[in-house]
C-alpha cells in the first residue's frame, strides 16, 4: 500500500482521508517517542477528536497537530502552561512539544479518570446535579484567572461577533438547519447585537465545557469532576460565551440543572431574565462550531420548536 507523506496534506479533507491509514500516525508517534529517548510503549489511537491523539502506555499523551491546525497547537499549549496548578481539577502537565516533518506535536502527562460522555446519560440526577454545580464553579474559577501572557488569543470580541453575525445565516444553513428557523435569525439577532457586542474585560474562554473534555472520577460512591482536557479552541472573549456547550450537551432542557449551572456560575436568581436567555441563544447560534442539530440534546426538540423563541425558552427559560 502507498503511504502518503505527510507533508503533501494540506487541507482538512486530505487530512481526514489519511486516517483511514492510522498507521502512518503511529509511526510518526513512534518517532516523536525516540527524538525525546522515550521507551516505546502501547499506543492506543482516540478515535475522536480533531487532531491525532494516542495514549501511550498509561502516563503519557502524545497530541499531533496537521500544519493546517497550528493555532490549534498554539492555543493549546500556551493555555495548557497557563492552568498548570492554578485550578481545582487537574490538567494535563507538558513534557515535550516540538515539530517533527512539519507537524507540531504536543508530549503531557494522561490524566487518571472517566470522560464524562461516557456515564452522563446513565448517572443519577442527583449526581448530575452535583456535577453541573461543581462545573459552574470550575467555570467561573477559570475565567477569574489574569489573562496576561495570552494576548495571541485574543479573539477581539467586537470583531468577531460580528463576523459571526454576517455569516451566520450561511453557516446553519449549511449545516441543514431547519428553513422556519433559518428565516428567523436576522431579526433575531439584529434585536440582540449591540448588547451581544459589549464587553467589559476578555476572560479566558476554552469554548469545550462538554462531556467529551471533562475526566470525572468515583469517590464513596459520587463522581467528581477530577480533571479537564483539550484546549485548541481557546481564546479570549465575553465570559457567557462557555455557558452554552454545558446547556446544549449536559443540562439538556433540565431547568434544575440550568439554575445549578447558573447560580454555582455567579448569577442571582435576580439576574436570570428574558434579556439573558435571549442573549444567551444568540450566542448558541453564534457559536464557531454551532451545529443545533447534532448538539441540543433534547429528545424530539425540533418537534418542539418552532421559532427562535420556541428554542430559547425550551434551552433557557429559567
Amino acid at each position: 500500500m502507498q503511504i502518503t507523506p505527510l507533508s503533501s496534506i494540506t487541507t482538512f479533507e486530505e487530512f481526514e482521508n489519511l486516517k483511514s491509514t492510522p498507521e502512518v500516525f503511529e509511526s510518526l508517534a513512534e518517532k516523536i517517542l525516540l527524538r525525546h529517548q522515550l521507551p516505546r510503549k502501547s499506543l492506543t489511537l482516540f478515535s475522536e477528536g480533531t487532531n491525532i491523539v494516542f495514549a501511550c502506555g498509561e502516563n503519557k499523551v502524545i497530541k499531533i497537530f496537521p500544519p493546517f491546525h497550528l493555532d490549534q497547537y498554539t492555543s493549546d499549549s500556551l493555555v495548557l502552561k497557563h492552568l498548570q496548578n492554578k485550578l481545582s481539577v487537574k490538567t494535563p502537565t507538558i513534557e515535550y512539544e516540538g515539530e517533527i516533518e512539519g507537524w507540531p506535536y504536543i508530549i503531557m502527562t494522561q490524566l487518571d479518570g472517566t470522560l464524562l460522555e461516557e456515564l452522563w446519560e446513565q448517572m443519577g440526577h442527583d449526581n448530575k446535579l452535583l456535577i453541573i454545580r461543581e462545573l459552574g464553579a470550575l467555570i467561573k474559577q477559570v475565567q477569574a484567572l489574569p489573562t496576561n501572557g495570552l494576548e495571541t488569543i485574543d479573539c477581539h470580541w467586537e470583531q468577531f461577533i460580528n463576523n459571526q453575525i454576517a455569516h451566520c445565516l450561511e453557516h446553519h444553513k449549511s449545516r441543514g438547519l431547519n428553513q422556519a428557523l433559518l428565516e428567523q435569525i436576522p431579526s433575531y439577532l439584529e434585536s440582540i447585537k449591540e448588547s451581544l457586542r459589549q464587553i467589559k474585560y476578555p476572560t479566558l474562554l476554552t469554548g469545550e465545557y462538554t462531556p467529551m473534555n471533562f475526566l470525572v472520577k468515583l469517590g464513596d460512591g459520587i463522581w467528581h469532576i477530577a480533571g479537564l482536557i483539550d484546549f485548541g479552541d481557546a481564546m479570549l472573549g465575553r465570559a457567557e460565551y462557555d455557558l452554552l456547550g454545558p446547556v446544549a450537551f449536559l443540562v439538556q432542557g433540565d431547568k434544575t440543572l440550568l439554575k445549578a449551572l447558573l447560580t454555582s456560575y455567579g448569577y442571582s436568581l435576580e439576574m436570570l431574565t428574558q434579556n439573558l436567555s435571549h442573549r444567551l441563544t444568540a450566542l448558541m447560534l453564534l457559536h464557531k462550531h454551532s451545529n443545533l442539530n447534532t448538539q441540543i440534546r433534547i429528545p424530539g426538540w425540533k418537534t418542539k420548536v418552532k421559532s427562535l423563541k420556541n428554542l430559547e425558552s425550551l434551552l433557557w427559560e429559567f
